[in-house]
């Protein structure tokens, strides 16, 4: 796309609007607005109610200025939480990636659903490939299970309505061990074993997972695989600042 396309122009001004904000300057006016960017107001009118439209601007409903939404805050505590979270795990989940070869993975809520943000795979030709930005139901897998149980009880019940797949009574047995293994729930042949990192509120904010083919995990080495996930759970909680 060149300068003059019109989704780019749009884009580039309606961030223009965003970056209007800033200490001082919490609350304008369509026409602070207007001015601030050198636009007519009917065309900041119609990016700023898209805006608003996204929950990216919200409008006081007294004095009809705006504000940065809510959107963006949800934005930026992902992005600084996802950024520490990933600096910390990523040298403890290769760590232990050397110790079995197989795939290590750590994912956290988005949305309705939960998101792959680090990942390192296994070197064996048979492996299950993650990828990082890969999303997946909270409600299916050993990782989404780890991040819903740890949601609020409201939050729960709307997605166990949506997907009965499992009970509130397995997650508060996952809450009481710290982990939950899951034996080919998306991927048939595929194992995972998942615990929650905490962050220094002690609140989970993510969920380690190791997994791979079925054949690999099975045995008397299985008890150890979910020790050593949970250690390095812990391990990765502990950077975090958890005590």
């Amino acid at each position: 796309m060149t300068e003059k396309d019109g989704s780019v122009r749009a884009v580039d001004r309606a961030l223009d609007i965003l970056d209007c904000f800033g200490p001082g300057q919490l609350e304008l006016s369509l026409t602070d607005l207007a001015k601030r960017i050198n636009l007519s107001m009917s065309t900041t009118s119609r990016l700023v109610a898209t805006l608003e439209k996204r929950n990216y601007l919200s409008r006081g409903r007294d004095n009809q200025r705006y504000a940065l939404g809510p959107k963006l805050a949800q934005i930026g505590a992902l992005g600084f939480t996802s950024v520490d979270i990933r600096k910390v795990a990523r040298p403890l989940m290769e760590d232990l990636n050397r110790i079995y070869d197989e795939g290590v993975s750590l994912y956290v809520v988005q949305d309705r659903e939960r998101a792959c943000i680090e990942a390192v795979e296994s070197s064996r030709p048979l492996r299950r490939v993650i990828n990082v930005g890969d999303r997946h139901p909270l409600t299916r897998g050993a990782a989404g299970r780890v991040l819903l149980a740890y949601l609020s009880e409201e939050r729960r019940r709307d997605f166990l309505r949506t997907d009965p797949f499992t009970t509130e009574e397995a997650l508060a047995e996952l809450r009481r061990s710290g982990y939950t293994v899951s034996l080919g729930e998306r991927e048939e042949g595929v194992t995972s074993i998942s615990a929650p990192v905490l962050d220094a509120r002690r609140e989970v904010v993510a969920a380690l997972a190791m997994s791979g083919p079925s054949v690999r995990f099975e045995g008397p080495g299985f008890d150890d695989k979910i020790a050593k996930v949970k250690k390095y759970a812990d391990l990765i909680s502990e950077g975090l600042g958890r005590r």
